[in-house]
């Protein structure tokens, strides 16, 4: 897909400053897992888009979490 993405304990995070592609990749990942013989599959989507501030990435936004701690 090209997007940034990070897994963690709690789900995968990804980057992107299209909607479109975001939701393109989601569907491809629900897809393939139906692909696999899985016969239901539970997806929840949260999005964060902000506007007034210049695009930060994932990594920055750890960095930043993990400064103010």
């Amino acid at each position: 897909s090209g997007l940034n993405y990070q897994i963690t304990a709690m789900g995968t995070q990804i980057e992107s400053d299209n909607l479109k592609a975001l939701y393109e990749v989601c569907a491809e990942v629900q897809e393939s897992i139906f692909e696999m013989g899985v016969p239901r599959v539970y997806t929840v989507l949260k999005i964060d888009d902000r506007r007034d501030k210049e695009n930060r990435t994932l990594e920055e936004k750890v960095k930043s979490v993990k400064n103010r701690m």
